[in-house]
């Protein structure tokens, strides 16, 4: 993917030189300017989500929550082992909150133990979950359209929850019929 992205900027670059030489350099410190403008409102997001999540974790919300979703944990995607699911149940945790950076750790920690036991239909369904997770609150979404200055940032909640409802039902339908032989 980076070198995708090399390509499109490289080439942007030389039309750019070619179309206005003089606006080079001025369009590359205002993108990289907002590029980090947009690093920090993110990095701030993601500060206060990660203490709010390792409160949970001291606190034993993360235990507590882990027992509730026990059920659909071993629904979705077999018996697991204890840790796996504890991880997997806290990656669909953060995914329903919109929060996909921090819920990712989580989730290759899941993903870690589901292989130690060859799991892999369990290993499957987490990362179709994970990619299409249905978002109550879409967090990152609403602090990037505040921050570009959105009269209303959070008018995608609906719209987004709908989405997501649907990506993640089809991806779990196709997800089971393809592994289905394979599930323990």
């Amino acid at each position: 993917m980076n070198s995708v992205f090399f390509v499109i900027f490289t080439l942007s670059v030389a039309i750019l030189t070619i179309i206005s030489p003089s606006e080079v350099l001025t369009s590359s410190l205002a993108g990289a300017e907002k590029a980090v403008n947009l690093s920090v409102s993110l990095a701030a997001v993601y500060a206060v989500w990660m203490g709010i999540t390792k409160m949970a974790e001291q606190s034993g919300v993360n235990d507590f929550l882990a027992k509730a979703m026990k059920k659909p944990v071993r629904f979705l995607f077999g018996n697991v082992g204890e840790k796996a699911g504890k991880y997997a149940a806290m990656n669909i945790s953060a995914n329903l909150l919109g929060m996909g950076g921090i819920a990712t750790p989580m989730g290759i920690t899941a993903a870690s133990e589901m292989d130690k036991t060859g799991n892999e239909y369990a290993m499957n369904m987490l990362f179709v979950l994970a990619a299409t997770g249905i978002q109550l609150l879409p967090s990152n979404v609403i602090a990037l359209r505040e921050k570009a200055g959105s009269v209303s940032p959070s008018d995608i909640i609906l719209p987004t929850f709908i989405s997501t409802v649907l990506s993640t039902g089809i991806a779990l339908a196709v997800t089971g019929l393809i592994f289905r032989k394979k599930r323990r």
